[in-house]
This record gives structure tokens, C-alpha cells and sequence, in this order.
């Protein structure tokens, strides 16, 4: 994939460092649930750089939107951090987190939408910290909020800011999702610079 303004050396060096914050996530999310959990991260965009493609989503009609706002000493522009997954892929992933059967079109119950949230919070924490500690920027993360929203709407919900392609792998089975971190002063170039790499080809 071509990034405009970003070369392949630039992108891979960003590419390793959101792994590391899957890797984060991964080991959070296994010991919490005593349940092996491996995130890989496929492809990573700047979703509002000129000639950008639009963000990829997972494929169901319908989606769960786990979003959380990010705090940092530097910015109050309402920047957030947000985990998509397609609503039936929450389902079973609900499913193999709580290790009982899963219904793909159940309903979202209190304990259902519980068990998201702390997943997109511990998914987001994971990320914004290791983009954080690169950018030497202290950063929080708030109370995390969740809807599920059709596919359109939520597209329209993440049209900006930095988003990673995030496969977890849980018990043999994969699952899409896709974290977004929106309206934020991240960017590739400010990565970029803070890897050294500004000058890079």
C-alpha cells in the first residue's frame, strides 16, 4: 500500500511500532482471561492524508464502535481512540473471552457490552501508550462508551486520524477489527520525526 508522503521504509518503521502496542494488548488480554490471545496488525493508514483511500472496516452490516477519549497535557481538541468490530465477530469473540457457547445474533446484554468495553479499553490503552511513549507525550485514556451503529454511519464516525487493521487470534479463530485514533495531533510525520526518520528513503 502507498501512503502519500510516507515511503515503504517510513511506513514499516510505524508498522513496528503499533506492533508493539498489539503485542501490549495481546499479553493484557491473555492474562485477564487465561485464554491465548495473539494481535497481528496487517496494514496501518492516515485515513484524511490527500488522496488517501477511505478506512477499511470490518464487513458486517453492523458494527460495534468502542470508543474512549484520549487526555494529554498538550491537547483538548476531543481526540478519541476507538475499537470496530463487525457485531456478529463481538458476539463470538464475547463468547470465547467469558469460555461459554455463543449465540452470533444473541443479544447484546449488560454483560456482553461489559466484556467489549473492557476489551476496546484494554485494545486502545494498549496503543495510545506505546504511540505516546514514541511521541515522549503522557497520555490517558477516559471511560470507554459503546454503540453499534450500521456500517455506513460508523465510517463516517472514524474519517480521520490513524487507523490500524487489528486480526486477534483467539483459540484458532480469527476475528477483523480495526482501531481508530481520531481528530489527533498523532500524525505520520510527528512518528516519523520521533523515529529519526524524517529524512528517510
Amino acid at each position: 500500500m502507498k501512503q502519500s508522503g510516507v515511503n515503504p521504509r517510513q511506513l514499516d518503521a510505524i508498522r513496528e511500532v503499533v506492533n508493539i502496542g498489539a503485542g501490549h494488548a495481546a499479553t493484557a488480554l491473555s492474562t485477564m482471561t487465561n485464554v491465548t490471545v495473539m494481535i497481528s496488525v496487517p496494514r496501518i493508514q492516515w485515513a484524511d492524508r490527500p488522496g488517501a483511500t477511505p478506512p477499511s472496516l470490518p464487513g458486517d452490516e453492523r458494527l460495534v464502535l468502542i470508543s474512549l477519549p484520549v487526555i494529554s497535557p498538550s491537547t483538548d481538541r476531543g481526540e478519541r481512540a476507538a475499537l470496530v468490530i463487525g457485531r456478529r465477530t463481538a458476539m463470538k469473540m464475547v463468547g470465547l473471552l467469558l469460555r461459554r457457547s455463543a449465540d452470533p445474533d444473541g443479544e447484546l446484554g449488560p454483560l456482553e457490552r461489559s466484556t467489549l468495553q473492557e476489551l476496546g479499553n484494554i485494545v486502545c490503552a494498549s496503543y495510545v501508550g506505546v504511540l505516546g511513549s514514541f511521541l515522549r507525550e503522557s497520555v490517558m485514556i477516559g471511560t470507554p462508551d459503546l454503540i453499534e451503529t450500521p456500517r455506513d454511519a460508523a465510517l463516517r464516525e472514524i474519517s480521520n486520524g490513524l487507523v490500524i487493521e487489528t486480526d486477534f487470534t483467539l483459540q484458532d479463530s480469527t476475528f477483523e477489527g480495526v482501531f481508530v485514533l481520531t481528530h489527533s495531533e498523532v500524525s505520520f510525520d510527528s512518528l516519523i520525526a520521533a523515529l529519526g526518520l524524517a529524512d528517510a528513503s
